[in-house]
């Protein structure tokens, strides 16, 4: 009988899906965190892996070479870029004909319809936001973020049946960590004239 994948594992295959895209960005520290937290999940439950050797190693392998990247987008773009012209290779050869832009409004369309109705409105609303700040089509800033993140974490503390139980726990516990990241992200580039940051500022993470 077969088992659903580890969900630490879920995790961070999907988050590193997005990296070879271009769509996130994980910094050294965040890799070796997951790497040490994937290491230790596969140590502490063996028998959920079984059958997940293999993309066990390629996460673990991917989030080593991350860990050693210095923080910027393009060099963690330029890590993952000869799997991601593979991926094209390969969709090319089994003579696919949709654009990419299709399928990433296809693939957008799909998550947003994955999202529960029965949320919490302030976490349905900003997890549907999330959802279009990954895809590149919406602007969060950081004072936004740090704004948002501290809403959701008093309503949770006010109502934690609604956000700490069920369903709404993920979306909740995710969604108020991207928002964290947001918050506090790395800007880097040049200064213009007014003192504002430019170059690495405004790229979507």
């Amino acid at each position: 009988m077969s088992q659903l994948m580890p969900a630490p594992l879920a995790t961070w295959m999907w988050r590193l899906e997005r990296v070879r895209n271009g769509r996130t960005v994980l910094t050294k520290s965040q890799a070796t965190t997951a790497r040490a937290d994937l290491a230790g999940d596969r140590a502490a439950h063996p028998e959920s892996y079984v059958g997940y050797e293999e993309e066990l190693a390629t996460a673990l392998d991917e989030l080593d070479v991350l860990s050693r990247q210095a923080n910027r987008h393009d060099d963690l773009l330029s890590v993952m870029a000869a799997d991601r012209r593979r991926a094209e290779r390969e969709a090319r050869a089994a003579g696919s004909d949709v654009s990419a832009s299709a399928r990433a409004r296809s693939s957008l369309a799909a998550e947003h319809d994955r999202v529960p109705a029965g949320l919490p409105d302030l976490l349905y609303q900003w997890v549907h936001r999330l959802i279009r700040y990954r895809a590149g089509v919406k602007i969060i800033s950081p004072i936004e973020a740090a704004q948002a993140e501290i809403r959701l974490r008093n309503e949770a503390d006010l109502r934690p049946g609604l956000y700490r139980a069920g369903v709404a726990a993920g979306y909740y516990h995710r969604a108020v960590r991207e928002l964290g990241e947001i918050a506090t992200a790395e800007r880097r580039g040049r200064r213009d004239r007014d003192g504002s940051m430019r170059g690495l500022s405004g790229i979507l993470v």
